[in-house]
C-alpha cells in the first residue's frame, strides 16, 4: 500500500526546525519527499510538502506527531 501525505505547514518559517526534526525521525520511512513552492507570491509563509510512505502504521505515527505544530493541516491518499 501507497500513502502520500499532503502536509500544509503555517508560518515554515518559525516551524521549520521542529518539522524537520520530525521528518529526520522518520527518514528510512519516506520514500519521497516533494516541496511545492507557492510561486505567486514571493517568499510564502506557507509551505506544501507531499510524502510518500509504504508502512501504514508508521505513516500513522508520523501525522500524530506532525500533528502537534501548531496549525499544520493534513490530508492523505491511499493507493
Amino acid at each position: 500500500m501507497t500513502i502520500i501525505i499532503g502536509i500544509k505547514l503555517p508560518e515554515k518559517n518559525t516551524n521549520a526546525v521542529e518539522f524537520q526534526k520530525i521528518l529526520t525521525e522518520f527518514n528510512c520511512t519516506i520514500k519521497m519527499r516533494i516541496g511545492i513552492n507557492n510561486s505567486s507570491i514571493f517568499c510564502s509563509s506557507n509551505g506544501i510538502i507531499l510524502l510518500q510512505i509504504e508502512n501504514t502504521e508508521k505513516a500513522i505515527d508520523l501525522e500524530k506527531e506532525l500533528l502537534e505544530i501548531s496549525g499544520i493541516e493534513i490530508q492523505r491518499m491511499i493507493f
